[in-house]
């Protein structure tokens, strides 16, 4: 009876030993432990470590890093990053020397922080400290940050132009120094100007006080936040602009009242300035004109409307019109060009400022008729002239040869026109008394030659050698000049004995 007992109290306690089991197993397996403490990031000591190898960081434990361009964090980058903040930091970490820490003070006041370089054998560690502030890294950067914000606005505000930014709808966020003093952005929605193609825009300003309007070329830049806007002052450039417009205005008035034919092209040759009279001289259409075209389209056009004298080959046209270009801006091009009709232009090529160059159209045929009556009379009196027995010398004002007839050039043995030099009263009375010497009536001929003041006539004979007589005759004309008549004459009988012996 008592071993039954102890069998079966034994059965009881395994099973409550098993029963226990399962219970603790479901308990540690169903039901979470209680949270343990997270470790702190940063150690007790609240400093941020970086290590480099050489110059390039290889571990750190901070939570704040320079921002690296190509993904390398470099010494340079945390230079950079330090420099605002902590001065006279190494340009290389290769020149630290080595279980010497090298502490570098912060440059303001009262700031707290410290930077030590520690360079050993296996490396350098960089060690940054901010008591009592638990994250240095991050209260350097957000200072980091906080300082390249405020050189960012004082950049703005020192600039000299206006600057201001704006939101989606258009509402002013920030403007600069300049744009306050200049103008209030949001006033002058609807005033700009474009300027062709280009991105910029003009826009005015009239400032209060009745001063001068200020002119501004406007230059924005689109983000999905806004816009950027650059405004700058160019009331000069505008003022320039009109005043070479008004410029050009007066000359295309002055121009139009001209005879003379005009028309400038600029360096890429296109015709950029015409007056009137160049349509009636060329009769080019105003159309075509207006059109600018390029140089050689219009002598092109002057060709096909025989306004310039045909080529004698087309296949050199353009060539002899590039050598008329050339010529032209070297202000050496002037032509003569003889059309049908009578009508004869002188045409001129001159060089302008900036490569440009303009052609000059003078219509001369009047001119070049009265010369061609002109010469035609000429050589109706010096005809008329030749036809005299006497010798006829005229001299002009100046005492200088203007014309003779052949009867004095044969009497004379001259020939003014044959000699460059011009032949004045003692050359021709040299000539006289080689050709018929009279010493006595040579020195009064001279003599009357060169009185001023008006006189009678001189008429007179003299026989120069036997049965030989000269008879000359000296006279004023208009205007200070001389006329001077000579007449030799021989004796017929003494010149038939001549005669029989020269035959």
């Amino acid at each position: 009876m008592a071993a039954t007992s102890l069998m079966l109290w034994l059965q009881l306690g395994a099973l409550a030993a098993l029963i226990s089991f399962a219970v603790l197993w479901c308990v540690g397996r169903f039901i979470p432990s209680p949270p343990r403490a997270v470790a702190p990031w940063h150690s007790g000591d609240a400093e941020a470590s970086y290590l480099f190898q050489d110059d390039l960081m290889f571990d750190h434990d901070a939570g704040a890093l320079p921002t690296a361009e190509d993904g390398a964090q470099t010494w340079a980058a945390m230079r950079t990053w330090l420099d605002h903040r902590f001065a006279d930091l190494p340009a290389s970490l290769e020149g630290l020397i080595e279980d010497t820490p090298f502490l570098a003070a912060p440059r303001e006041a009262g700031d707290t922080a410290v930077l030590r370089l520690t360079r050993t054998v296996h490396g350098t560690r960089v060690t940054l400290t901010d008591p009592p502030h638990a994250a240095p890294a991050e209260r350097h950067d957000m200072r980091a940050s906080a300082a390249r914000m405020t050189d960012i606005t004082d950049t703005f505000n020192a600039a000299p132009h206006p600057i201001w930014k704006t939101g989606t709808d258009g509402t002013i966020l920030w403007r600069n120094a300049a744009c306050e003093a200049a103008f209030d952005p949001a006033l002058h929605p609807g005033e700009h100007t474009a300027q062709g193609d280009s991105p910029t825009s003009r826009f005015c300003v009239t400032p209060q006080g009745g001063s001068r309007p200020k002119w501004y070329e406007l230059c924005t830049t689109e983000h999905n936040w806004g816009g950027l806007h650059y405004a700058t002052d160019v009331s000069q450039v505008v003022s320039a602009e009109r005043m070479q417009k008004d410029f050009v205005q007066t000359l295309t008035k002055t121009f139009a009242y001209l005879p003379t034919g005009l028309a400038v092209f600029d360096r890429n040759r296109k015709l950029v300035l015409f007056n009137p009279a160049l349509i009636d001289l060329t009769s080019l259409g105003a159309e075509f004109l207006i059109a600018q075209p390029n140089l050689m389209a219009f002598f092109d056009s002057l060709r096909d409307r025989h306004v310039m004298p045909e080529p004698r080959s087309y296949s050199s046209w353009r060539t002899q019109i590039g050598e008329v270009i050339d010529a032209a801006e070297g202000g050496h091009y002037q032509e003569t060009w003889s059309l049908p009709n009578d009508v004869t232009y002188r045409v001129t090529g001159r060089p302008h400022p900036d490569g440009a160059v303009a052609f000059l159209f003078d219509d001369i045929s009047a001119e070049v008729m009265a010369e061609r009556r002109f010469r035609a009379e000429l050589d109706l009196r010096q005809s008329a002239l030749d036809c005299l027995p006497e010798a006829v010398i005229v001299i002009g004002p100046n005492n200088v040869l203007a014309f003779c007839n052949t009867a004095a050039t044969e009497l004379l043995n001259i020939d003014p026109d044959a000699s460059f030099a011009d032949m004045t009263v003692p050359d021709l009375m040299r000539a006289c008394a080689t050709a018929l010497p009279a010493p006595s009536v040579w020195s009064e001929v001279e003599r009357r030659l060169r009185q001023r003041q008006p006189d009678a006539p001189l008429r007179k004979s003299a026989e120069i050698a036997p049965n030989h007589c000269l008879t000359y005759r000296a006279e004023a004309l208009s205007g200070g000049a001389r006329m001077l008549m000579l007449r030799s004459t021989i004796d017929a009988a003494q010149q038939i004995p001549a005669r029989l012996v020269a035959g």
